[in-house]
């Protein structure tokens, strides 16, 4: 009997020993995952990231970018002008910006600065470029960005750049197989080149559309990188 009590009360002291040890450890990883989902960094759940760098891939077609690839799968890139309410022009006008190396028409739009810390390296925007000068649009536009290629997917955040407050009302629409809006939000307010990250969670999406300035305007500019998300 006294054997018995003994293995026992050993027993329990090693599982309270083991249960504390696992406490520990889920103590030391928590604040991980929290500063790695802070603005400028990435939900570390998140499957694939595209961040239009030579991980992601692009094609273009008449100076614009029509087509991201993540995994080999290719993602569809359309951006417009618009022209007032809430109607677009159909001519694509996608465009990469390399904020780590701006042209002299965009010199101030550079990252990191003190509104963004992340280096932001290229994003996409839109407006009309080539090799040496970029002419940002900030007259009113949209960039849609299609998924269906690979089925739904669960889109966990984005990172949004250079919305002012004269922008403010800009916005995400979420977009499911069937065409039909689930989600939508505003974008976050930076100030001019600013970047932070805009958390997303919503499953089922096909279509990211992203609205920059009221749809009633000719008014909103911006760009979008660091898109994060799960395929389902």
């Amino acid at each position: 009997m006294k054997k018995f009590t003994s293995n026992a009360l050993g027993c329990l002291v090693l599982g309270v020993v083991l249960m504390g040890c696992d406490k520990t450890e889920e103590m030391d990883t928590a604040p991980m995952a929290a500063i790695q989902s802070k603005n400028f960094g990435t939900d570390p759940s998140s499957c694939e990231i595209i961040e239009f760098d030579e991980y992601s891939p692009t094609e273009a077609s008449l100076g614009a970018v029509t087509t991201v690839y993540s995994q080999d799968t290719p993602v569809r890139i359309r951006a417009q002008y618009r022209i007032g309410d809430g109607r677009y022009f159909n001519h694509n006008t996608a465009l990469l910006f390399d904020t780590g190396a701006p042209d002299h028409l965009n010199k101030e739009f550079r990252t990191p600065n003190a509104s963004a810390i992340r280096p932001m390296g290229q994003v996409l925007t839109v407006g009309r470029g080539n090799s040496n000068v970029a002419l940002l649009h900030h007259k009113g536009s949209r960039i849609e960005i299609d998924f269906s290629a690979m089925g739904s997917i669960n889109l966990k955040g984005i990172h949004v750049l250079d919305i002012t407050e004269e922008e403010a009302g800009s916005k995400i629409e979420l977009l499911d197989k069937d065409g039909k809006i689930i989600n939508t939000l505003l974008l976050p307010v930076t100030g001019p080149y600013g970047a932070t990250r805009l958390r997303v969670d919503t499953p089922g999406v096909v279509k990211l559309r992203v609205v920059f300035g009221k749809e009633s305007s000719l008014r909103g500019g911006g760009a979008i990188d660091v898109i994060e998300f799960c395929r389902e």
